[in-house]
């Protein structure tokens, strides 16, 4: 490679291998992919207020076996024994493509909740409370939550202390699961596109047979007049 090129990375049985790139260059890919891998983090964030008696209901697509990790904090929940304790609580329930309840469990005040997904497509995650009021104002509680899909859910800081890896072997690491991510991200659209591209030859086979019969039933007709 000339003075200033960084050259293109190996691919090693469908894994990013940045060891197969020369030594002189590693260091550099790897700063600039990990500033790609940054703004591809599939990581949100959000706060809201989950109001009694209402269910506020999140999408996230997810392709299959991929682990996601929603971590929360329930800050105006009342434990048992604290003052001001109510009975009322925020239950999550996770739903898959098909409808099946994959997760479902009350929040404390503050905590997390993971699921694998068997089947790619879109995830719903519900919060709502476990009872309701029957007279005055309802009731809201604030609700921080991240979720965290795929690459994302994994805790670099503890696998490093954990396998005792320098580093430059951690942001390899991070590179060959960013890597991983991308590549199920794509077999799940490749799917998704096969899947909508059969309904749409399905339609017009359907619109096509229609108006072939709305013509043979015109001419039939001129025909009877006649």
């Amino acid at each position: 490679a000339h003075h200033g090129e960084v050259p293109t990375p190996a691919t090693c049985a469908g894994v990013l291998c940045v060891a197969c790139s020369p030594p002189r260059a590693m260091a550099r890919f790897v700063m600039a992919a990990l500033a790609l891998a940054a703004c591809a983090a599939s990581a949100n964030a959000l706060f809201f207020y989950v109001v009694e008696g209402q269910q506020r209901c999140f999408i996230e697509e997810v392709p299959a076996d991929t682990l996601v990790i929603s971590t929360y904090q329930n800050p105006d929940f009342k434990p048992y024994g604290d003052p001001g304790f109510t009975e009322t609580g925020i239950r999550a329930m996770v739903t898959d493509p098909t409808g099946a309840v994959v997760l479902q469990k009350m929040t404390n005040k503050q905590g997390r909740f993971a699921f694998t997904s068997v089947a790619g497509g879109e995830h719903m995650l519900c919060l709502s409370t476990n009872n309701t009021r029957w007279f005055g104002t309802p009731r809201k509680f604030k609700f921080d939550l991240r979720v965290d899909v795929g690459e994302t859910t994994i805790d670099y800081t503890e696998v490093a202390k954990k396998e005792h890896l320098s580093s430059l072997e951690v942001e390899i690491r991070r590179l060959n699961n960013k890597a991983k991510d991308i590549m199920s991200q794509q077999a799940y659209q490749r799917e998704r596109e096969i899947s909508f591209r059969d309904t749409a030859e399905s339609t017009n086979a359907r619109v096509q047979w229609w108006s072939i019969g709305q013509t043979v039933i015109m001419i039939a007709s001129a025909t009877w007049q006649v």
